[in-house]
């Protein structure tokens, strides 16, 4: 007995029948949104726990200007497409070459069932409703694997993947990138004199003072223990040593005080700028990590750059 046609398929080219494209049921195949938003999940790939809201159209590809940038050699530069209507969020292949999945499902352009999971190379994506318990939990998760519960700031697995995907970007566009990395001067001294709840006071401080100064787009990690990392974007030398002594000073100038204490605090720096010579985020890191000891052989609450 032939099986009835699937009323969500829509004929493709030239009226032939296209069994990758689906499109909604004629009463649209869901409620509207109405406000609600949704997001995407990385569920596996680079970014687990990543979380990207659907209040605007997004392109998921290899370009490094997509809005879901994706290092995957099987993932077209401009590959799929997220457009938000005011039926629900739709999803497009952008004539892909390896193809765009939904639940296993090879799709052309299809409209987004909470729980769907996306299959885009080698990343799976999972579609939510920001209102719906899961995305909640999702965000939570999300919080505990990219930050650091102390300071708030994104954690060194984060650091680490944030580095390589910012050298990945710049090798192709050539824009500048430095990478600042310092840390607290005498702080196992803070923690002797003052106590360890004292130096986490100081972690968090300091750690706050650097983000809210930060610019746009700059990335600020702890890289561990009292030592942090910034990902510095669009400076050329000398602007990367310029910005860190900027922020050198307001950390030497800021009062700290815990439980009526007041607590001298200041902070030493090294700053690397990428360049052709460099191969790895690893060497622009050494390099960055060199630069810092030198400033804390040379007495500390300084910076050194190359």
């Amino acid at each position: 007995m032939n099986e009835p046609p699937d009323s969500r398929l829509r004929a493709g080219p030239r009226g032939l029948p296209s069994t990758h494209q689906t499109v909604p049921d004629s009463d649209g195949g869901k409620p509207p949104l109405e406000q609600r938003s949704a997001c995407l999940v990385v569920m596996k790939g680079d970014n687990v726990g990543h979380k990207y809201d659907l209040d605007r159209e997004l392109v998921a590809g290899r370009d490094n200007t997509t809005s879901i940038y994706l290092d995957d050699g099987l993932v077209s530069r401009s590959h799929a497409k997220f457009t938000p209507d005011a039926v629900g969020v739709r999803l497009f292949d952008l004539c892909s070459t390896n193809g765009t999945f939904v639940n296993d499902r090879q799709v052309n352009s299809t409209y987004l069932d909470d729980g769907d999971q996306i299959r885009i190379g080698k990343t799976i994506l999972k579609f939510i409703h920001r209102n719906d318990i899961e995305a909640a939990f999702h965000a939570h998760i999300y919080s505990l694997t990219r930050f650091d519960g102390l300071t708030g700031v994104h954690n060194r697995p984060t650091f680490d993947n944030a580095i390589a995907n910012a050298i990945a970007k710049v090798a192709s566009s050539g824009a500048p990138l430095a990478l600042m990395l310092f840390d607290i001067d005498h702080f196992k001294r803070c923690n002797d004199t003052h106590g360890h709840r004292a130096g986490d006071h100081v972690l968090r401080e300091v750690s706050a003072t650097v983000s809210d100064n930060a610019r746009e787009g700059d990335f600020v990690a702890r890289y561990g223990g009292e030592e942090f990392a910034v990902i510095i974007h669009g400076l050329a030398p000398p602007g990367p040593a310029r910005y860190a002594d900027h922020i050198r000073a307001l950390v030497g100038a800021k009062r700290f005080e815990f439980e009526g204490q007041a607590i001298a605090v200041t902070i030493s720096a090294g700053v690397a700028s990428w360049s052709a010579s460099l191969h790895s985020p690893e060497q622009l890191i050494e390099l960055a990590d060199q630069c810092l000891y030198r400033a804390k052989q040379a007495g500390r609450n300084q910076v050194i750059a190359v």
